[in-house]
């Protein structure tokens, strides 16, 4: 019968190109995402970080051949460039343009500003580089004196969002959404997806604006009537950037948590009142003629 050499496990022989870079004696286990230098455990990856000085972290503008392009890289490229554009958006935010005055703001927002003022809506805007302060197209025009509106619908158990990008103040709601629900050759998959709104009568839609600023997580609404215009719908009322109507069917349960009715406007100061005496009341005191009091004279 043949005999079985038992080996020492520390004797067996590892090949040179599986031990540990850093020690010499184990098999290694994990590779440095800086310089690629494969360790066997901790203590040998801080050994190396404090004798080259190594980050221990990927250079991600390193270049990469073709052949090792993978979709690992492509992820990481992809967020390298989403950091590089929220910080470059950071800074436009905190450092205004040189030798312009802090928080200066346009004269054509200031003049569509003070438009709103005077058609009693408070119009709010987004700090710059915030997403709603670039897609935002509502303007003034000064030739027509009318403000055009950017409006974007949702609706309500779908994830449609159809958008004006200019809409007449003078404009109904009602003639607005029944342009989007014509069947045109442009909006067939839109009409699709909406079929259960438009199959309804255009009076069982209900549409509905969030009231700003809201207290807390609690959102309140505005409920809009279809049959007025854009201007006086929002009058007394706050816009953030643009408008941003909820379509609901009146047969569906209402999903928004409270529904508030169109404010009043400001009721009319009352004129004055005067107090007049009675006619038929008797005056009091005495009347005399000032021809009858002589100089130097008290009459009591």
């Amino acid at each position: 019968m043949g005999t079985t050499a038992i080996v020492p496990e520390d004797s067996v022989s590892v090949p040179e190109s599986k031990l540990c870079q850093e020690c010499k004696k184990s098999e290694w286990k994990y590779k440095c995402p800086r310089c690629d230098l494969r360790s066997c455990g901790l203590d040998c990856v801080k050994a190396h970080k404090a004798r080259t000085g190594c980050s221990g972290k990927r250079d991600r503008t390193a270049f990469v051949p073709l052949a090792e392009f993978c979709d690992n890289v492509l992820v990481s490229d992809y967020n390298l460039l989403e950091e590089m554009l929220r910080q470059t958006e950071a800074a436009k935010r905190a450092r205004a343009p040189l030798g312009a005055p802090k928080n200066e703001m346009h004269p054509a927002m200031k003049s569509l500003q003070q438009q709103c003022k005077m058609r009693d809506t408070a119009l709010v805007y987004w700090p710059h580089g915030m997403s709603k302060r670039k897609s935002n197209s509502t303007f003034f025009d000064r030739k027509r004196k009318c403000i055009f509106w950017r409006i974007e619908w949702t609706f309500e158990g779908t994830d449609v969002r159809i958008v004006n990008a200019r809409v007449d103040e003078n404009s109904t709601l009602k003639s607005l959404i029944e342009k989007h629900f014509e069947a045109r050759a442009d909006n067939v998959p839109v009409i699709t997806q909406l079929r259960h709104f438009t199959r309804c009568h255009i009076t069982e839609l209900k549409l509905y604006f969030q009231k700003e600023p809201c207290e807390g997580n609690k959102k309140i609404y505005y409920e809009l009537d279809m049959e007025s215009t854009v201007r006086s719908q929002l009058s007394h009322k706050t816009v953030f950037e643009f408008l941003v109507i909820h379509v609901a069917l009146s047969a569906d349960p209402v999903k928004f948590p409270v529904v508030i009715s169109q404010p009043p406007p400001p009721a009319a100061p009352a004129p004055p009142v005067f107090e007049v005496n009675p006619v038929d009341e008797e005056p009091q005191g005495k009347f005399f003629r000032e021809e009858d009091i002589e100089e130097g004279e008290f009459v009591p």
